[in-house]
């Protein structure tokens, strides 16, 4: 038995190999700058990250708990001097008959049959040359090649594990019957070579929401598993066991037959395999506008340099996938009841290799009654360790964060040829910055414990450890895990624009001077659309034709060759306008809107006479100027339009006329009371008559055609009444200056006139007008 135990571990340490590889590196990959290597844990996590395009060229990372013994570091500062001291001297490492007292210390009581089964883990990862970069802001690939070990010890009972770590001479446990001695042992070393795809699904500012996966081609380079039930056995002396029975499930790949330091051995052992990751992010932004920017004509960029969440939650599956193994050796299943007869263990003394392991099985299956080998199958299959993780990040204030990551196994204990990892959580505080960061994960599972370590990066350097006690050498520790990398990161800059204008220095061609989008950055002052070195203007609104200088008139003529700048105007005349184009410019021509003469400073003279229109008189017909520019073409005062007969001189009280004798009595009709009948001179002209036959001779009638009474010279006798209409009519008659209306307040009055009248038919008004003496006598001629 006790060789026995010693072949399971030689198994163990054949099915390990000497090259292990890591599940992750807790600490870094939970931060914000991982990069390509928080995709093991997120594959959703590399697009809209703070990478351009990052590439992890070498990282390692080691992984070994166990949670059978603590181990007192008390002498392994040493250890560490000696070690450095002689690189050649190793004796410190081999342990000597006291080694397990005086440095492994049991977590449990061996004897304690309450005690649970124990195990242990070890899992190594180097990832060769893993890139990823963003095809556009929302989408984002990566490739990884990762070389990966895992190896699963696990349902170890504490007394089986007693008996082994003794060699089988712990004697209380000699001739006792020990039920239920389980023990499950799961090994696979394999390559991985995986392509990644992100993409942003939803951004609607304040919720952000982004999926990714990983599709992996798996290349398994050598696997194991022996898994024992229902094992139970007695022993009579460390070399000879009194009962022997159990059923045991036993394994490994067909290249592990051969020299396992040859690279072909590696390379066929198994078919290839696929696999896959797969998950999603969620991000609250509750202060997005903080995070937006405007740049290259292009508005609501997100600042792709900064974390903009307030907290973030993720859940993601990783490592689901399984590999095909062919069976190697005679490797078999195979049950053993011998409680009826001894088991020499010395059988097993000499065992160094797994084909010598095999062999011994065989023989005792083929000679050896209750032995019994089980027909198996000529291939196996071997699953990755499927994990289900639950991440939550909080953003505490500027570059300070915390991280709560859970992970779970979920590969089915049915699924019994399985890799895993340990359930675990951790809780990371951190700062992160673009080039360094730090993080304090504290984690917990059931082969480490409760542990606290330090995960830092140094630009291209990550390096981290889970336990500050194992790193310090102080108090007792489980196991170890470290990590350690070179990676080539290229980070989104913050916007780049030092002068603040909008367009980024890598197109701005004025990169000191703020300027605007159309001209690359470079400066239009005034805002016209022409670049300033081009504007001979450049702080005045011009025009491209002018090279940037204004024409504020729109008179195609530069402001600053234009006599006229406010004023469109023509080119002849400097720019100046000439409305009433008299070839006289506005600002000097009294009459701008009406063609002039320059000798009037461009106001008219229709008629020609010399007299400008505001002076004429008589505008429309020549005059001379003595005349106020009116014709009087008989000479005899009298201006032609007011003189009945302008080509025949006459006195101004006749309308320029001469005075007639139209009946031809001898008097003129100017002195002939009866012009159209002819009278006696001494009768003024008029015959004698009394053409109303009121007695009263026409000649002194004064209304000869009206009968009259003497008293009112042959005319009616007018009532008082009548009397008072024709006084108020009269003395209320006015009118407006300068010209013949009748004001409207003379209507009353006339309209009561006009009353009379109509009742009198027969009688007549004799009306006359003048002007007063306002005015020059020439207008006043004219008015009246």
């Amino acid at each position: 038995m006790r060789n026995f135990t010693k072949s399971l571990l030689l198994i163990t340490l054949c099915l390990s190999g000497n090259k292990f590889f890591a599940q992750n590196y807790l600490g870094v990959i939970q931060s914000n700058y991982a990069g390509v290597m928080s995709a093991d844990l997120q594959p959703a996590s590399i697009v809209d990250n703070r990478f351009k395009f990052d590439m992890n060229l070498a990282s390692f990372n080691a992984t070994a708990f166990q949670n059978i013994y603590k181990f007192d570091t008390k002498d392994m500062p040493k250890w560490w001097i000696k070690s450095f001291a002689d690189t050649n001297n190793t004796q410190w490492m081999k342990p000597d008959s006291t080694f397990m007292s005086r440095y492994l210390i049991p977590i449990k009581d061996f004897n304690d049959d309450a005690a649970k089964p124990r195990g242990a883990n070890i899992n190594i990862q180097i990832d060769l040359l893993n890139f990823m970069f963003h095809v556009n802001p929302k989408i984002a690939v990566g490739f990884s090649a990762k070389f990966r070990s895992i190896t699963n010890v696990d349902d170890v009972s504490m007394k089986l594990l007693k008996l082994g770590t003794e060699e089988l001479k712990y004697k209380p446990l000699w001739v006792i019957n020990i039920p239920e001695a389980l023990i499950r042992i799961n090994q696979m070393t394999w390559n991985e070579y995986g392509v990644n795809y992100a993409q942003v699904l939803k951004d609607d500012n304040e919720h952000f929401f982004k999926m990714g996966g990983r599709v992996k081609v798996l290349q398994g380079l050598a696997a194991a598993y022996l898994y024992s039930e229902n094992f139970n056995f007695a022993l009579k002396n460390e070399d000879t066991t009194t009962s022997l029975s159990g059923d045991f499930n036993y394994g490994y790949s067909s290249n592990l037959d051969g020299d396992l330091s040859k690279q072909s051995t590696y390379l066929n052992g198994s078919k290839l395999g696929m696999g896959f990751d797969i998950g999603g992010v969620y991000e609250y932004r509750p202060k997005h506008a903080d995070f937006r920017y405007e740049m290259d004509n292009v508005t609501n960029i997100w600042r792709r340099d900064m974390d903009k969440y307030k907290f973030r939650l993720g859940v993601s599956l990783v490592d689901v996938g399984r590999i095909k193994f062919g069976k190697g050796g005679e490797s078999r299943d195979f049950s053993v009841n011998v409680n009826a007869s001894p088991t020499d263990l010395n059988q097993f003394t000499k065992i160094g290799s797994l084909g010598e392991f095999d062999s011994i099985i065989d023989n005792n299956t083929k000679n050896t009654p209750g032995w019994e080998g089980r027909q198996a199958s000529s291939t196996f299959f071997m699953n990755t360790p499927a994990a289900l993780s639950l991440q939550a990040d909080y953003h505490i204030w500027d570059r300070f964060f915390v991280n709560v990551t859970g992970v779970l196994n979920v590969n089915a204990k049915k699924d019994v040829n399985r890799v895993t990892v340990p359930n675990q959580i951790s809780i990371t505080p951190g700062y992160d910055h673009p080039w360094f960061g730090i993080g304090v994960p504290i984690s917990l599972n059931k082969y480490s414990g409760l542990t606290a370590g330090l995960a830092a990066r140094l630009g291209p350097l990550t390096f981290g450890f889970q336990s500050f006690k194992a790193v310090a050498a102080s108090g007792t520790v489980r196991g170890i895990q470290m990590f350690t990398g070179l990676r080539i990161p290229i980070l989104y800059d913050a916007p780049q624009d030092r002068d603040n204008d909008k367009v980024s220095d890598k197109v701005d061609e004025c990169k000191d001077i703020p300027g605007v989008w159309a001209f690359k950055g470079c400066p239009d002052t005034d805002g016209d659309g022409i670049v300033d070195s081009q504007d001979a203007c450049p702080t005045v609104v011009g025009l491209a034709q002018f090279k940037g200088c204004p024409d504020r008139d729109l008179d195609g003529i530069e402001d600053s060759k234009d006599a006229c700048p406010d004023d469109a105007g023509l080119v002849q005349f400097s720019g100046c306008p000439d409305r009433d184009n008299d070839s006289i410019i506005d600002k000097d021509d009294l009459c701008p809107d009406v063609a002039g003469l320059r000798a009037f400073n461009g106001c008219p003279d229709r008629d020609g006479d010399g007299v400008k229109d505001s002076e004429d008189a008589c505008p429309e017909i020549p005059g001379p100027a003595v005349n106020n520019g009116c014709p009087d073409s008989d000479n005899d005062g009298i201006f032609d339009q007011i003189d009945n007969c302008p080509l025949i001189a006459g006195p101004k009280e006749n309308n320029g006329c001469p005075y007639p004798d139209t009946d031809g009595d001898g008097l003129l009709d100017k002195d002939d009371k009866c012009p159209y009948v002819a009278g006696p001179i001494k009768n003024q002209g008029c015959p004698y008559q009394d053409t109303d036959k009121d007695g009263i001779m026409d000649a002194e009638d004064k209304c000869p055609g009206t009968p009259g009474v003497p008293e009112n010279q042959g005319c009616p006798k007018i009532s008082e009444e009548i009397q008072e209409v024709l006084r108020t009519a009269f003395e209320n008659l006015e009118f407006n200056t300068g010209n013949a209306i009748i004001k409207t307040e003379s209507y009353l009055s006339l309209n009561d006139l006009a009353k009379v009248l109509v009742k009198k038919p027969t009688w007549k008004l004799n009306i006359a007008g003048h002007t007063d003496n306002q005015g020059n006598d020439a207008a006043n001629m004219v008015l009246s």
